[in-house]
């Protein structure tokens, strides 16, 4: 069993964050033009500020093109990015001895081999997903004989 999900593939969404990041990045440099034609002076406050707007435009198109939000569960790994800004959530299944779900945190404890505890939250996923994740990771823990409590 294998659940492969790309949680940043909405094609309108990818498309909406790269259009804010176009229109941030290109509306400081059309300023400093509009300002050269009509020569008018710029100031260093308007330097710096038109600097900012335009990281501002660079990181949303780093976001729109780069941004990766994935779930990918099977027999090998559990690994789930939930969100562009979130953090990578990853354990192998050869070093997990127990699985107990919260539903209430809406997050898997995962007890290690090694004694440490992982903890992969999944509460910003849809309730359909969170019902997704559950089934698949309880087929394949009881295919691994694993302790799991769902």
């Amino acid at each position: 069993m294998e659940l492969k999900i790309d949680l940043s593939g909405k094609k309108r969404k990818k498309n909406w964050i790269i259009g804010l990041g176009v229109y941030t990045s290109l509306f400081p440099v059309s300023q400093i033009i509009f300002s050269l034609v009509k020569k008018k002076p710029l100031y260093r406050s308007d330097w710096v500020f038109f600097g900012i707007w335009f990281l501002f435009g660079l990181i949303w198109l780093f976001i729109g093109f780069f941004g990766k939000a994935y779930i990918l569960i099977n027999s090998e790994i559990i690994s789930l990015k939930t969100s562009v800004f979130d953090k990578k959530q990853f354990v192998n299944w050869n070093e997990i001895n127990s699985i107990n779900y919260n539903p209430i945190s809406t997050e898997f404890k995962i007890e290690k081999t090694d004694g440490a505890t992982q903890v992969i939250n999944i509460s910003n996923l849809d309730y359909e997903l969170l019902l997704e994740i559950k089934k698949i990771v309880s087929c394949i823990a009881k295919e691994k004989n694993i302790q799991i409590n769902i």
